[in-house]
């Protein structure tokens, strides 16, 4: 039995070199041949189509949107070229919030100069440039205002810059004291 596959087995690996040759001299199919009436109407429909995504041009690539986003530019663009100018104010108006130190709270009863003209609290600032600001409520910074003084904390209205933040303002409190800023 054994012999018999073995005897099969040859006589089909034979068959097979014999035929390759014949096999492999047969004529290619030829192509095919669009009729001459079809070639300007599909000529007409290349035309119609628009434009690869890709177009060259005098020294490389350059990508054709048709309308999409482009994939190879951030969805995280930086915001401060969108907010006017690349040059901050001097004093408090140019600080972030995070850029200040609150170092004080003093509180007036109104009739004095300048921020102590009317009643209510003052805050002391330390700003990054080393100088010292007194400020009460109103008072604008590069990304946000200030909304409320009391007697141990500062609270802003920072305007959210992440373009993906679902959100565009928050409320930031600043405390006299640290352990009260851990609590929060």
């Amino acid at each position: 039995m054994r012999g018999l596959a073995m005897k099969t087995a040859l006589l089909a690996a034979l068959a097979l070199v014999a035929v390759g040759p014949a096999l492999a001299q047969q004529p290619a199919p030829a192509p095919a041949v669009v009729p001459p009436a079809e070639a300007p109407a599909a000529a007409a429909a290349d035309a119609s189509r628009p434009p690869l995504d890709v177009e060259l041009e005098t020294g490389g690539y350059s990508y054709n949107s048709q309308g999409r986003r482009d994939p190879f530019v951030s969805l995280q663009r930086p915001v401060a070229a969108d907010r006017g100018p690349k040059t901050r104010k001097p004093g408090m108006e140019g600080f972030l919030i995070q850029e200040i130190a609150l170092k004080g709270i003093v509180r007036t009863t109104g009739g004095g100069v300048g921020v102590a003209q009317g009643g209510g609290f003052i805050a002391m600032f330390l700003g990054a440039d080393g100088k010292s600001y007194f400020v009460t409520t109103g008072q604008r910074l590069y990304d946000g205002v200030i909304t409320a003084v009391d007697a141990t904390s500062v609270t802003f209205r920072q305007e959210v810059t992440d373009p993906l933040s679902p959100v565009k303002t928050r409320e930031v409190r600043k405390s006299l004291y640290a352990s009260e800023e851990a609590r929060q």
